[in-house]
């Protein structure tokens, strides 16, 4: 089956992280490739988990926070050299018969933002064997990539804490 969490909402990587840990507690061989979570400045702690449990993982991306505090909205070169980076762990990851769940974690925001070609995941897509569950994060609006997924879950946002103001938090929002 192929899961898509998407939205605007909370809790996709949240989701997809959860389902990959009850995957691995039922003996199922698991990975997940970050895409476009690069950082120099700091460790997601779903990655200090993931080091702690054992489980395999991979990080592209660049550092999308910037020294004055401030986020790095736009696409460059290396971005998207960064998310071709990830689609080719993920390719050669569905081909080594080795895994029952992969997790690419915001692909479909690199595709909604112009990081990663859409041809690219679908050809992944396309390929997948019947003996691997598929996991999709991200942002994406586009229906017929998403029509090729089994499961498709929304996140809604009906209010946030950020917008009172507070800021993100250690451990519960990275």
């Amino acid at each position: 089956m192929i899961h898509a969490y998407t939205g605007n909402g909370k809790g996709k990587t949240t989701c997809a992280i959860g389902l990959l840990i009850r995957a691995f507690g039922s003996g199922k061989k698991v990975i997940v490739i970050f895409f476009d979570k690069g950082s120099e400045t700091y460790r997601h702690n779903e990655l200090i988990a993931l080091d702690r449990l054992g489980i395999e993982y991979h990080v592209t991306g660049l550092e999308r926070m910037l020294p004055d505090g401030k986020f790095r909205f736009d696409v460059t070169e290396l971005d998207k050299k960064e998310a071709l980076r990830g689609i080719a762990i993920a390719e050669n990851s569905i081909h080594v018969d080795k895994f029952d769940l992969i997790v690419l974690d915001e692909v479909l925001s690199a595709v909604t933002y112009g990081l990663l070609d859409k041809n690219l995941l679908e050809k992944l897509i396309n390929d997948l064997p019947s003996t691997i569950e598929l996991v999709l994060t991200g942002r994406c609006d586009d229906k017929k990539l998403l029509d090729k997924c089994d499961l498709v879950t929304s996140m809604t946002k009906e209010k946030h804490y950020f917008d009172k103001g507070v800021k993100a938090r250690p451990g519960i929002e990275y």
